[in-house]
């Protein structure tokens, strides 16, 4: 049909414009049988006698028409012809097409999967249906040629007996991207069910297939994701992870004007209708095809070639190049058209498939050539010599021009100091680092990198910062070198190497003084690190995908210029952070030279003589081991092996009655067999110790070679990587699942060390302030009206500090203040500050509490004169202190103040003139002002007694008072019959507590310090020997407990008979 049309459409504009009519151009359809075709090909020939074929488009009738053109050389074109068996000229000789060839749809997915990155690749065909058994072929034999190897499952449709979800799931299980090569109704069905797998809306799979244009006959079927029908939600959302290979179709005026033109035709003359189908691609590939030939008919008859000859005619339709309705006609130089591709991915607001990238079949410098070439050979004969002449000499001057700016390019480059690395551009790591804040990503981290040494203290690599990234600084001994070329030549080598299993050389520094090298860092360390760290767990599989890196990167080593390495150790070989081993050190051979010029110093010569280890004997022989050889790496490659498989140094075993020297003269003498590290208890197969042996043979030639080696070493993994994924994939999830549970116990410990450090807070701070601060609030100075502030210190420290040692005062003044910390406990004050032998309190703020501050600062003193009246000095039992206090109310302003270990102060007058309440008081009394006793008097709860007139300073003369006691907190009775009975009952003496003491089970050592610590400590007693007042308080908190009933049950009765202050 589509033949029949374009005879109608274009033919009888072609036959004008070819001036012979020795041709025929009848329609050749594509029977199914072999016999027809054959016959109507023959009846074209023998009876009508043409001189040019058009078609057929199906492939099987083609093959044998073809090969009957070949055999006649008759010209014969096609608009389809897809197979790939076409590609071979030395059958088909005289065919041309003009459509698309399956063999380049393998290159579109190989270009797409090395734009992305893709490896893990399956193809899943149907042998069943010709379309897709064709593509299957094309892909499963075209793609390896491109470095991919798929893994192809192949199925017959047609017996119903296929599962798509187990055919799903084998492919799933070694790949990610997964190629369909279906029948469109049976594509749906494999995306519905990779749906209902999980497949398709995890995003860990990608699907791929081909429907090159629409075609509604059912020869692709029904590639769309709809059927209206009720899977079609879910079908939609499969098929957004689906990505599609079409042929690029360029939205140009030129095929629009064409459909429309063949539409109008069919109406008219054949009562066919299109609707919404649209004219297909063959069509116009047929089109361009007549064109085509009649255009190389005309010139062949132009240039008075033979018309008979069908390979000439057919040679000028190659190298050809044009602009036809169908887009850009490329013809290369087998016949076949490099059509362009798009990759199409689904629109999920439109439902349709739209373009994405495009893959043009030429650059233009390929484009422009054959253009030329089209070119050279349509024009007249007579001026070929010179136009050659002239090309060649154009063709020359372009080459000689190229060679000269590449020299030049080449010199620039050469003398480019990129490379230079300024020293202090370099910023070293110091050795510890920790900061003040920290996550719980960095506790994690610090976890993850515990197993590893600190970047500074590793013997081969000092790390430091340069340009923002962390970089390995290969610090070198000699003072100064000179940048000859040789060296700049060297420099340029090790820049332009580039491979995943080395590092990257980012530089030099050549300061006198500071010459070093700088490479890629690698978090993990030396494989050498690695293999001793005996934290990370290395299992077969893990251990030859080491060995295959290392093998690898020294494969491109001795495939470049740099031709070996020549220092390949387990320390030159690291790891990334992906545990992929990477080569370093490598190259700059004039840096190494006289770098070891200084190996024979003190600070050098054990570690040159230990690198030895890996050296070959006939290099340690032959004195070659700076510049090393080839068969000298596989030496080294073998020692390594033997590293990895035991996790020791190279002769582990040797090392306890061997010196390395001497490991090293057996190395190199000619034993036999050869001294090599020993074999014992080697968990390894036969065929990994055969490789070590071959390696590290005595003899050079017999070790292999690293392309070689890495083919072995496939074979010890089955020749996949999938199983050494599967393990860090696992790895990965055991070490996640141990992060959270670490990161949960660190989250613990994180609250528990926050709780902590809010209590200590509030210690420091009034709670009311420290709340404000945790919430992260402003604490404005405050005005308070009226406080009570108390100031004491003790009477005759300075001399008693004289005579006792700086321990035995800190001794003294803790045990004392403790005392009185755990006294103020129970009254409603704040300790605002102890410096020396002086202890500053003040009750009424930061929470006002009317006139009761006065209240609780007096009850206050009252108790801690009691208090140091009872103190025994800890290394002088028999001294006994004396406090001096002062008390003084008035207005102050309160306030943080400072950052780092803030202060909670008061200013004022008030504070000055408690102060001097303090200094000009006496011993074990209570020295008051003016003002608190006012406020004393309106409690009517307190004693006073005139002192007198007193001089302060900056204050003048002033009124002040001594508070003897409290007088109406206890209900006394009048005869002194029961004062005395209540007093035994509400006083408690110091003897009364030693005796009920002496009666435990202890003895005289525990009874004495239980005498001069836990009096001190744990009870306070104030009795008034006036019967006035008892106040009697208990540290409860501190009750060991280690103690006895016996000694819980004392301190119970203690608390039932005496008055307790709570803090309020």
């Amino acid at each position: 049909m589509f033949v029949k049309q374009l005879n109608q459409l274009e033919i009888q504009a072609l036959l004008l414009s070819i001036k012979s009519t020795m041709f025929y151009l009848p329609a050749v359809w594509c029977y199914k049988s072999e016999t027809v075709n054959n016959s109507a090909a023959a009846e074209l020939h023998f009876i009508d006698q043409v001189q040019a074929i058009v078609g057929p488009g199906c492939s099987n009738a083609l093959d044998h028409v073809a090969r009957l053109a070949a055999y006649w050389n008759i010209p014969i074109v096609t608009g389809l012809g897809e197979n790939g068996i076409f590609n071979n000229k030395t059958t088909y000789p005289t065919l041309t097409r003009f459509a698309y060839c399956q063999c380049r749809i393998r290159s579109v997915f190989a270009n797409t999967f090395t734009l992305f990155k893709w490896t893990n690749i399956a193809l899943i065909y149907d042998h069943s249906d010709g379309p897709s058994e064709i593509l299957g072929t094309t892909l499963k034999d075209g793609l390896p040629t491109s470095k991919y190897y798929p893994e192809v499952i192949g199925f017959y449709s047609e017996d119903k007996s296929y599962d798509a979800g187990k055919l799903l799931q084998e492919a799933a299980k070694n790949s990610r991207i997964i190629i369909f090569a279906l029948h469109g109704n049976l594509l749906r069905e494999f995306m519905l069910k990779a749906y209902d797998l999980g497949y398709a809306q995890s995003g860990d799979f990608v699907f791929m297939n081909v429907e090159l244009f629409p075609f509604p006959s059912g020869y692709w079927g029904n590639n769309h994701w709809a059927r209206n029908d009720s899977l079609d939600p879910i079908a939609k959302k499969a098929y957004e992870s689906l990505l599609r290979v079409s042929l690029y179709f360029p939205i140009i005026p030129e095929w629009w004007n064409f459909t429309q033109r063949c539409k109008e035709m069919s109406q008219r003359d054949w009562n066919f209708t299109y609707g919404t189908e649209e004219v297909n691609y063959f069509v116009g590939a047929f089109h361009d095809a007549v064109i085509r030939l009649g255009s190389a008919i005309n010139a062949t008859l132009a240039n008075g070639s033979d018309l008979s000859d069908g390979r000439v005619v057919t040679r000028r339709m190659w190298n050809y190049i044009s602009h036809d309705i169908t887009g850009d006609v490329v013809i290369d130089y087998k016949g076949d058209r490099n059509s362009s591709f798009a990759l199409k991915d689904l629109n999920p607001v439109t439902g349709e498939f739209e373009f994405y990238i495009r893959y043009r079949p030429m650059r233009l410098l390929s484009q422009f050539l054959v253009i030329l070439i089209y070119y050279l050979q349509s024009i007249c004969q007579p001026y070929m010599v010179v136009i050659i002449a002239a090309f060649a000499v154009i063709v020359l001057s372009l080459i000689v021009g190229f060679l000269v700016y590449r020299r030049i390019e080449a010199e620039r480059e050469l003398n480019s100091t990129a490379w230079r690395v300024n020293y202090c551009d370099i910023k070293f790591r110091q050795a510890i680092t920790q900061s003040a804040k920290f996550s719980l990503y960095s506790l994690a981290t610090k976890e993850s990198d515990a197993h590893s040494q600190d970047a500074t203290n590793q013997t081969f690599t000092l790390v430091g910062v340069y340009n923002g990234d962390m970089v390995a600084v290969k610090k070198l001994k000699i003072g100064k070198i000179d940048v000859t070329r040789q060296v700049l030549l060297e420099l340029k080598t090790i820049r332009s190497m580039h491979h995943e299993n080395l590092t990257s050389f980012l530089g030099a520094c050549v300061d006198p003084g500071h010459l070093c090298l700088l490479y890629e860092y690698c978090k993990k360390g030396s494989l050498q690190d690695v293999l001793l760290n005996d934290s990370i767990k290395l299992d077969w599989t893990f251990k030859v995908s080491l060995l295959k890196d290392v093998a690898k990167g020294m494969t491109y080593i001795h495939h470049s210029e740099l031709g070996c390495h020549g220092r390949l150790t387990s320390s030159n070989c690291v790891v990334d952070g992906k545990f992929n081993v990477k080569i370093t050190d490598y190259g700059l051979p004039s840096f190494r030279a006289m770098d070891n010029n200084f190996a024979d110093k003190e600070d050098g010569a054990h570690s040159e003589l230990q690198k030895l280890m890996w050296v070959a004997p006939e290099n340690i022989r032959q004195l070659k081991c700076m510049g090393g050889s080839k068969k000298g790496d596989v030496y080294s490659f073998g020692i390594i092996m033997d590293e990895v498989m035991t996790r020791s140094v190279p002769y582990d075993s040797h090392r306890a009655f061997l010196e390395v020297n001497e490991i090293i003269q057996k190395v190199c003498s000619n034993m036999t067999p050869p001294f090599r590290p020993e074999l014992l208890d080697f968990d390894a197969s036969e065929d990994y110790i055969s490789l070590m042996e071959k390696c590290w043979a005595q003899d050079p030639e017999v070790r292999p070679t690293f392309e070689n080696i890495v083919k072995i070493i496939n074979t010890f993994s089955g020749g996949k990587d999938v199983a050494l994924v599967d393990r860090l994939l696992t790895r990965l999830e055991e070490y996640t699942s141990n992060l959270e549970d670490l990161v949960q116990e660190r989250t613990q410990q994180l609250a528990q060390e926050k709780k902590k450090s809010e209590l200590l807070l509030d210690e420091i701070l009034p709670r009311e302030v420290s709340e404000k601060l945790k919430q992260g609030l402003p604490v404005d100075p405050e005005t308070y009206d009226m406080v009570t502030i108390y100031f004491s210190d003790i009477v005759g420290f300075t001399s008693l500090s004289a005579a006792s040692s700086p321990l035995e005062v800190v001794a003294l003044l803790n045990s004392l203040y403790s005392n009185f910390d755990s006294t103020i406990e129970n009254f409603d004050v704040y300790k605002v500050e102890t410096i020396g032998d002086a202890y500053m309190v003040v009750s009424g703020l930061p929470i006002r509490n009317g006139d009761n501050h006065v209240l609780n600062i007096a009850r206050l003193a009252l108790a801690l004169l009691d208090v140091v009246a009872r103190f025994i000095v800890p290394h002088k039992p028999a001294h006994k202190l004396q406090l001096r206090i002062g008390l003084h109310s008035g207005p102050v302003v309160a306030g943080v103040v400072g950052l780092k270990m803030p202060r909670y102060c008061l200013f004022g007058d008030t504070v000055n003139t408690a102060s001097r309440m303090e200094s000009n008081g006496a011993a074990q009394k209570i020295h008051i002002s003016g003002d608190s006793k006012q406020l004393l008097d309106k409690l009517g709860q307190f004693q006073t007694e005139l002192r007198g007139e007193v001089e302060l300073k900056g204050k003048g003369s002033q009124v002040t008072y001594w508070l003897l006691r409290e007088i109406d907190s206890v209900k006394f009775p009048n005869d002194g019959d029961s004062l005395k009975t209540a007093n035994n009952k509400l006083n408690v003496s110091r003897e009364s507590i030693l005796k009920e003491k002496n009666q435990l089970t202890l003895d005289d050592s525990q009874s004495n310090k239980w005498t001069n610590e836990k009096a001190n400590q744990n009870i306070l007693t104030h009795s008034n020997d006036k019967y006035s007042s008892s106040i009697f308080t208990i540290n409860v908190n501190t009750v060991s407990k280690t103690e006895s009933p016996k000694e819980n049950s004392l301190k119970s009765n203690l608390m039932k008979q005496s008055k307790i202050f709570p803090a309020k």
